[in-house]
């Protein structure tokens, strides 16, 4: 498969840029703007691991239309972020080191989630559109998943691509600049209070940073080098300053299936991918950044055979069959450990005669959780055709859940009726 490589303008920052759209900044105020985008956030927060983070977003929603006109006077009056909260937890199974996660309220990440929406319609911003339109750029993209991602390499091996090789890029976000953005989004048409809002948001100062160490508070962004990881804008941020990469490494007969951070090429010859490789090393090294050996990181990078089961997006490279990484299957029993672990922790206290905070999950509420786990899981890995593996992911499933249920009916033995009701999670009319 030949992907034409997109047709949008270079991302020059010289002096033809385009004169501000009065329309955006008025088009962010808007009610229907914020709403769209507190869904998103209140749909993140609902799914989130974060008991803090799912009680703050009940806690906004329970009052919504009184928040939404307070960020609306404030949008007019001049809109002020707060410093987020710095985070360092593990990067995973199989990776080492801490991922630097940027935490911002509430209200923020609406905002935020608002002008990447207003940033990302075609109507007022084409030139970002150019940006969103590259084939082979996915995470991010709006309408493009890591399943669109996984067509392409399938595509690319029909067409003849025997040979690949993929990398992360280091440091992704922390390398990001912030003047090459907003002088591209400037050129773009953004201006005036809009485009101050994106420089505000683009920057990161945390309010927890004197409680970090010093080697994690260096994993996180200062001054214009660098945004924010976990922030709405930061991918396009990086689809914004990667789009001239994309470009190039899609004009010389091999393919470059880009998502966020991670990238592999894949072509008919092992020199021409392995060429292709030393040439995204040094565009990239342009910017600042740099990526990964596959015989020195292995879990970073990666090279061989189309057909030889590499690792890309939690997927195993394996054409046809395309089963879950093992780091991925490992995750997703963490996530229902946990949710189970946090299920029995919930059930005790209630059993206990101890009041509930917003957010904690008894018998029910931690089901309904777990099916939400498997369902996301199941959906981000909907290119994978390898029924045994699922059967014996399935089996183990059972068994954590089967233990669960076993824990509930223990515990609420001989309890009166109406804690046994609480901690299955079914609210009394009487409190």
């Amino acid at each position: 498969m030949k992907v034409a490589p997109s047709r949008g303008q270079p991302l020059s920052t010289g002096p033809t840029a385009k004169a501000p759209n009065p329309d955006a900044f008025k088009r962010l105020r808007e009610t229907r703007t914020l709403l769209k985008a507190w869904q998103v956030i209140n749909r993140n927060a609902e799914t989130s691991g974060s008991r803090t983070t799912r009680q703050r977003a009940r806690e906004f929603g329970q009052n919504l239309p009184a928040n939404l006109r307070k960020i609306q006077t404030d949008l007019r009056e001049g809109y002020s972020f707060e410093a987020p909260y710095g985070a360092t937890p593990d990067k995973g199974p199989g990776k080492a080191g801490k991922r630097p996660i940027v935490v911002a309220p509430i209200r923020d990440r609406i905002v935020q989630r608002a002008i990447l929406d207003i940033l990302q319609t075609k109507s007022l911003f084409p030139k970002v559109s150019d940006v969103l339109n590259t084939p082979t750029s996915i995470g991010g993209i709006p309408g493009r998943g890591v399943d669109h991602a996984i067509r392409l390499f399938s595509q690319a091996v029909e067409d003849g691509a025997t040979y690949v090789m993929g990398s992360d890029i280091g440091s992704f976000f922390t390398k990001i600049d912030q003047t090459e953005v907003t002088a591209f989004l400037r050129k773009a048409g953004v201006g005036g209070d809009l485009l101050g809002l994106v420089s505000d948001a683009l920057r990161v100062e945390l309010r927890n940073s004197k409680d970090l160490s010093e080697e994690d508070r260096a994993l996180f962004p200062t001054g214009t080098d660098g945004v924010a990881q976990g922030s709405p804008l930061s991918a396009l941020a990086g689809n914004i300053v990667l789009h001239d990469f994309d470009q190039r490494m899609n004009e010389r007969g091999i393919i470059c299936i880009r998502y966020i951070d991670d990238f592999l090429l894949c072509g008919a010859r092992k020199d021409a991918v392995k060429k292709a490789m030393l040439s995204a090393k040094a565009i990239l090294s342009e910017k600042g950044m740099t990526i990964y050996d596959a015989c020195e990181a292995p879990n970073k990078a990666f090279a061989g055979s189309a057909n030889s089961g590499q690792v890309f997006l939690g997927y195993k490279l394996i054409p046809g069959e395309f089963p879950p990484s093992d780091a991925s299957c490992e995750k997703l029993m963490e996530n229902i450990q946990a949710e189970l672990a946090s299920g029995r922790a919930t059930i005790g206290k209630v059993l206990s005669g101890r009041t509930l905070n917003g957010g904690e999950r008894a018998f029910v509420q931690t089901l309904a959780q777990v099916d939400r786990i498997i369902r996301g899981w199941r959906e981000s890995h909907k290119m994978s055709d390898c029924p045994e593996v699922y059967s014996l992911l399935d089996k183990d499933i059972d068994h954590r859940i089967n233990a669960f249920m076993r824990f509930y009916r223990e515990k609420a033995k001989g309890r009166r009726s109406s804690l046994v009701r609480m901690a299955m999670g079914v609210s009394p009319l009487v409190r």
